[in-house]
């Protein structure tokens, strides 16, 4: 099972992981704690909340890691930008965008696309993509898991869930999850 880190970008701020209270990173000290070519999941809320991205951030970021992006893409030309900028997985909410139109934005990358499927999941249960083709799924509220989906469902689709902790990988592992992802200050084992 992968696990990725996840840093945050906050008011072109980077932090050590999703919590409001996540300590403040710069790259340099960044760049020393992950090895080269470590995948990051970059969450960026000034995309998601402001529509403003961080690409430059996004570009600096790629000369040391590989990056899965989740900035709130609104329309076809901010996927564009995104992968322009370095991501090789992108993130998409269907909460900003709507009428996302996913078989264009298929056609226009062979990068992985993955749904945030956290706010339909809370309301529908269950976890049906409903586009064709190879789309992942990133669930950020570890209490819908359990029991939550079969294992079989889990083993048909990439399920990526961020967690607290990685106390529960073995727990995950046989759920089926593809991984998880985890601020990168509790992968790295220290105390917030």
């Amino acid at each position: 099972m992968n696990v990725i880190p996840l840093i945050s970008v906050k008011k072109e701020a980077l932090y050590e992981g999703r919590a409001q209270d996540a300590a403040v990173l710069s790259l340099d000290i960044l760049f020393t704690r992950v090895e080269k070519d470590t995948m990051l999941y970059v969450l960026d809320y000034d995309g998601i909340e402001h529509n403003n991205p961080n690409f430059e951030l996004y570009q600096r970021l790629t000369e040391q890691c590989i990056l899965w992006i989740d900035n709130g893409p609104r329309r076809l030309d901010d996927v564009m930008d995104t992968i322009m900028a370095g991501a090789t997985n992108i993130t998409l909410r269907k909460e900003l965008w709507p009428d996302l139109d996913m078989p264009a934005i298929q056609e226009l990358t062979d990068d992985e696309i993955y749904l945030d499927m956290s706010l339909y999941h809370q309301e529908h249960k269950t976890l049906h993509v409903p586009y064709l083709g190879d789309i992942g799924i990133v669930l950020f509220n570890e209490e819908t898991m359990y029991g939550g989906f079969s294992k079989e469902s889990a083993s048909k689709q990439k399920i990526f869930l961020y967690t607290g902790s990685i106390e529960k990988n073995r727990f995950w592992d046989e759920q089926g999850l593809a991984g998880i992802i985890i601020d990168l200050q509790k992968k790295q084992g220290v105390k917030v």
